[in-house]
């Protein structure tokens, strides 16, 4: 791609590798509406950051003579569907384009003209909306209210940091949505707490455009996080929150052998990952946790191989002794027991029994 743009004289177009970035999730979604949405306005916030004009008809060109230098069977379908997918998020990209510098504007005097007594109502007035649209959400409120406060204070400023920041908030979004699965917050609790949230700054806004810019960004906001807490709640990481290690050992019975212990030591998302066995532990969630262990310790085979997950678990978490000293100590028997292999047969009253001793 990167030749062919310098070919084509479109070297200096920096904009094009913000794209070229966000390409292989905008093709890998692109049968999915909402996701290919999300990812066009994230990659517009982005491309508001790039100086000078930006024409997305030269991406296109560079686009397709690059494929059509990598396809041998390149035909007329293929021609048509990229030039289909493109046209597509050519069209969400324009809806975009020259408004986040304005709405990042907006919204900054906005906030900037707020003194502490309309802090203090957006900071209350927010939680009492959102309660009485959805009764269910104080059950996931349960922190002091200096807490809720410090709260709302963050995510009134996360909406301004999307549009200054749009790479970092995006990380920081998705590890944040990682945390909330283990908290088992419903995704649905999230369109009430936004809409509350809007109400709220309609209130106080005189400017139409900051309250439409602090609208979209929010909504951008919460369907990061909607998505992050959606891929990431696993069949494992319902078992891990209802601590069951019954429904743990249900959960991982479909995994592929080669995948099991990845089942249970990673859930990733984006570029941000967790551990479902740390989170157990962490969440004092031992049933779970003793029922991870046993099973990552556990020989299996088949035709072909062993299986054991002794490495995956020490390659995952190298001070796991460490943590189950501190945290959860009564782990400790099952872990150790885990790293000794006893032989089914005796020889002269003897069991022959293998110490890993490896890690």
């Amino acid at each position: 791609f990167n030749f062919n743009a310098a070919v084509m004289g479109f070297a200096s177009r920096t904009w094009m590798q913000e794209v070229l970035t966000s390409f292989d999730h905008i093709v890998a979604n692109a049968s999915n509406a909402a996701r290919l949405q999300e990812e066009c306005d994230v990659l517009s916030l982005k491309l508001a950051r790039c100086k000078g004009s930006i024409q997305l008809s030269e991406y296109k060109a560079v686009m397709l003579a690059s494929l059509r230098s990598l396809v041998r069977d390149w035909g007329s379908l293929h021609e048509v569907s990229w030039t289909w997918l493109w046209q597509n998020v050519e069209r969400m990209l324009k809806v975009m384009l020259g408004k986040p510098a304005k709405q990042e504007a907006a919204l900054s005097a906005f906030l900037c003209s707020l003194d502490e007594t309309a802090k203090m109502t957006i900071r209350n007035e927010v939680y009492a909306k959102f309660f009485a649209m959805a009764p269910a959400g104080q059950e996931f409120f349960k922190q002091s209210t200096t807490r809720l406060h410090f709260l709302a204070d963050k995510w009134m400023a996360m909406t301004l940091d999307m549009y200054r920041e749009p790479k970092r908030m995006v990380e920081e979004l998705s590890a944040l949505g990682l945390r909330h699965v283990g908290y088992s917050v419903p995704p649905d609790l999230f369109g009430p707490f936004v809409t509350a949230a809007v109400q709220v700054v309609r209130s106080l806004a005189e400017d139409e455009f900051a309250e439409e810019s602090f609208r979209w960004s929010m909504s951008l906001v919460s369907r990061i996080l909607t998505r992050t807490i959606v891929e990431g709640s696993t069949i494992v990481m319902t078992a891990i929150n209802a601590n069951s290690g019954k429904m743990l050992r249900t959960a991982v019975a479909c995994a592929p052998r080669g995948q099991r212990a990845l089942w249970m030591l990673n859930v990733q998302v984006g570029t941000k990952s967790i551990s479902p066995l740390m989170l157990a532990v962490e969440a004092g969630g031992l049933d779970a946790a003793r029922a991870i262990i046993v099973d990552l310790l556990t020989i299996r085979a088949d035709r072909d191989r062993y299986y054991y997950g002794v490495d995956a678990l020490f390659g995952r978490h190298p001070d796991i002794l460490r943590r189950l000293c501190m945290d959860a100590p009564g782990l400790l028997p099952a872990l150790l027991d885990g790293l000794i292999w006893r032989s089914r047969l005796t020889e002269s009253g003897r069991r022959r029994v293998v110490y890993f001793a490896k890690h």
